[in-house]
């Protein structure tokens, strides 16, 4: 009795173990759904330093700057989301600046030059990004007496918006 007992547990950790994915494993749009609570079928692809500075040579682009341990952050990702889907925008750069901030780079302090960010920027910020260069961003939202009211969820929606319709 005691075998099948200790048989069918380890077959159910066999049958759990094959069922779950690795992060390794984990598409972009799924880790995004983890980190920031917003559905699989989204349009976030997770950039690096480099390829966020490569936006800057002539290329376009919607960059989604967050920090998914910021509660602005995860309410803008799912504003943002959904305006994303209406306007059936495929992809989307997804950089958090937080990891390279504490390492005082080069990189980061170019990308600062670039956004024409100051040091004590402040997170989410929506880049959009023609032929190289930055032509609209939000990030007017986050301020001290926000709140996740319908009144602001309609702003930041119409402000997404504004900006995603001037790229497709």
């Amino acid at each position: 009795m005691k075998k099948v007992v200790i048989l069918i547990v380890v077959c159910g950790l066999l049958l759990c173990g094959c069922s779950v994915k690795k992060t390794e494993e984990l598409t972009d749009a799924e880790r995004f759904a983890n980190e920031y609570s917003v559905s699989d079928n989204n349009p976030f692809q997770y950039a690096t330093i480099d390829e966020v500075l490569e936006l800057f040579e002539n290329k376009s682009g919607i960059l989604f700057l967050g920090d998914s341990d910021s509660e602005w952050s995860a309410f803008a990702a799912k504003v943002l989301n959904q305006v994303l889907k209406e306007k059936e925008v495929e992809e989307v750069y997804y950089f958090n600046p937080e990891s390279i901030k504490q390492k005082n780079s080069e990189k980061h302090k170019l990308l600062l030059e670039k956004l024409e960010l100051e040091e004590d920027y402040s997170l989410p910020i929506v880049y959009l990004i023609t032929d190289g260069k930055v032509t609209s961003s939000v990030d007017s939202f986050v301020h001290d007496d926000f709140s996740n009211s319908e009144d602001n969820i309609k702003e930041l929606e119409k402000e997404y918006s504004n900006l995603v319709s001037q790229y497709v």
